[in-house]
């Protein structure tokens, strides 16, 4: 790969049973967004190919579904070059998504069975203790999040939070730890707003989780900047972009 700064750490965290290609685009992707392949920065295939351990086939398809998903550009005589994201392209992604997740809570309050409940109390205190104890905050809040969007029990809207989803870094919480803190007190917000079945409580407080996460990542990759119309640069209570649609 031609560029310093490789690092092959998103490979302990690649999805179980993907295909090989699936597997690169997940490291060249979190590589990416996290600014360690920065724009303009050129792709090798078969260096990465080296370096991943794997063929240069699965190299070249993963860069082509990263061409579709705007974050590099293939070109037969240029090669691969990273376009890489803006500041109003994580913002506008973080707004859509809290949305999607928004809805995905609403629904869950009106869906859930009382064994997703229990899942769901599961997985919040497993993102505590994992918090308390230095652990692999992670996983645990990938597996939290998840539980509340599968009760939703919408394949649509499932299928959509997946694609937005994609551009969180795997190492959100080690780029933006001070998240962790905010992430405990809002997971109980949205786990007693789910008890309680209250739909519009629910969305309120998944999309301002969404949002205040968006706001702390976006400062780290590009920070901080004067207030502009739609988006929101103080702090939790800030206003927010408009989420109505």
């Amino acid at each position: 790969m031609a560029t310093p700064g490789f690092a092959l750490g998103g490979l302990r965290r690649l999805r179980l049973g993907a295909t090989a290609r699936d597997r690169v685009a997940d490291v060249l992707r979190d590589e990416i967004i996290a600014g360690r392949l920065p724009s303009g920065a050129r792709i090798d295939l078969d260096e990465t190919s080296v370096e991943l351990g794997t063929s240069r086939t699965p190299v070249r398809e993963a860069c082509l579904a990263l061409q579709h998903e705007g974050l590099v550009r293939v070109a037969p005589r240029s090669g691969v070059t990273v376009i890489g994201l803006t500041r109003r392209d994580v913002e506008d992604n973080f707004a859509l998504m809290a949305m999607l997740s928004g809805t995905a809570a609403a629904w869950a309050a009106r869906r859930i069975a009382p064994e997703g409940m229990a899942e769901v109390r599961r997985l919040a205190g497993e993102v505590r203790v994992a918090a308390e104890t230095g652990g692999d905050v992670g996983t645990p809040n990938f597996l939290f999040h998840r539980a509340i969007n599968r009760a939703s029990d919408s394949r649509r809207l499932l299928a959509l939070l997946r694609q937005t989803g994609l551009i969180i870094p795997s190492t959100f919480f080690d780029l933006v730890p001070e998240q962790i803190g905010c992430a405990l007190r809002e997971h109980d917000d949205i786990v007693d707003a789910l008890g309680a079945r209250n739909a519009a409580r629910a969305r309120r407080v998944a999309e301002e989780h969404l949002i205040g996460a968006g706001d702390l990542l976006v400062a780290r990759m590009f920070g901080a900047h004067p207030p502009t119309e739609g988006h929101a640069t103080e702090g939790r209570g800030a206003d927010r972009p408009d989420l109505g649609g």
